[in-house]
């Protein structure tokens, strides 16, 4: 007998998990451009990755502590530092290490390339996610799955191509306008800075960095497939609960964090501040990006990395038409097409496999000279 499905309420944890997890990440888009929006204080991202780190260390120690006392009535700290740090602990710091190692790739690719070109080339991870499940976890995908992903790799590049673009346009109209308020009360000078200002924002036709950022984005493209399946292989194979695990990889990631924050954004926080840009925006951006973590640790242990992919996907096209109510954006032929490449790449996806039949002796059957049977031993 199978064993049984781990379920709420009668439904499977693995499609809740999917479905939760596409409308947390839908909202953290929404809130992250809210944030980060024209006309408001910028604020250090390093630091709000740090920041959530912690939270994600807090929320699951203290999940940890709970279950131990609901199961046992007690706790000892000991008991849990030994957990924490003993036995396979150390497993947990290759994703952690490869995880820092992605965030700075893309970092660097998103400013040597152009929005739509690290947009479309950044969508490979969903393919080379699919290829570490293969090597890692030995799964086996049919073609038709193959094809889906494809589908959907193509699909979700032309949607954030278009949200790409528009937000591009956005920021060039409001900081258009502000250029033309200016000049028209300076005079030439203004406009004369004016255009320097646009020819400075053009997009860079320098091979060698173009080069280096295709480079950054390819590598950072298999380093996320490989941490994502990697981090999966930890959660089903091994011994420790969801929360311990999440405990060990943001304990293993704080280093990088720190490291990231020094390197990147270390200047500005020493005269600005640690905490410089924030308000009530930028910390329900964080929660909710703590949140998610929690969430796509439960979607690897119930699903897997590449139903992960297809849940994000979605909630790139659903953030998408939020923004055109919130923002104004533009919906395009480009962004339909691609909402339409995604939408028909889960269903294939989502298709149950063809059975594999066996082929069968008719009955009547009788074996030619030299051949046996079930029936009938063969000829020495």
């Amino acid at each position: 007998m199978s064993a049984s499905v781990p379920s709420l309420g009668g439904i499977p944890l693995k499609y809740i998990s999917l479905v939760v997890l596409s409308v947390q990440n839908s909202c953290l888009i929404i809130v992250m451009a809210l944030a980060q929006g024209v006309g408001r204080k910028p604020f250090y991202s390093s630091t709000a990755v740090f920041i959530n780190e912690i939270v994600k260390l807090i929320v699951c120690t203290a999940m940890t502590i709970h279950e131990t006392i609901k199961d046992t009535g007690r706790f000892y700290p000991q008991d849990f530092l030994n957990d924490v740090f003993g036995g396979d602990a150390w497993k947990l710091a290759i994703p952690a290490m490869l995880y820092a190692i992605q965030n700075n790739l893309q970092y660097v690719a998103s400013h040597a390339l152009d929005p739509s070109t690290f947009q479309v080339t950044y969508q490979l991870k969903i393919l080379t996610t699919a290829l570490f499940s293969v090597l890692l976890l030995h799964r086996t995908l049919p073609a038709l799955k193959w094809l889906a992903l494809v589908m959907l790799t193509a699909g979700i590049a032309l949607v954030s191509v278009e949200e790409s673009n528009n937000r591009a346009a956005q920021r060039s109209k409001s900081a258009g306008a502000d250029l033309d308020a200016t000049s028209s009360a300076l005079g030439a000078l203004l406009e004369e800075q004016k255009n320097d200002i646009y020819k400075a924002a053009a997009p860079s036709n320098d091979r060698p960095e173009v080069f280096v950022g295709l480079m950054a984005v390819m590598i950072a493209c298999v380093l996320s497939g490989l941490a994502g399946v990697y981090f999966e292989k930890i959660l089903k194979n091994t011994q420790g609960s969801i929360w311990l695990r999440n405990i060990q990889l943001s304990f293993f990631s704080l280093p990088f964090s720190l490291l990231a924050i020094y390197l990147k954004d270390g200047e500005g926080v020493t005269e600005q501040g640690f905490f410089a840009g924030y308000d009530m925006l930028v910390v329900t951006a964080i929660a909710c990006q703590s949140a998610g973590g929690l969430i796509v640790a439960v979607v690897l242990k119930y699903a897997d990395n590449i139903l992960k992919g297809f849940a994000t996907s979605i909630s790139i096209v659903i953030s998408a038409i939020a923004s055109v109510a919130l923002f104004g954006s533009k919906i395009g032929t480009i962004f339909l097409f691609g909402t339409i490449l995604v939408l028909s790449a889960t269903y294939i996806y989502n298709l149950p496999d063809k059975p594999v039949i066996k082929s069968r002796q008719p009955v009547g059957y009788l074996p030619c000279r030299g051949e046996s049977s079930r029936f009938t031993a063969p000829r020495k």
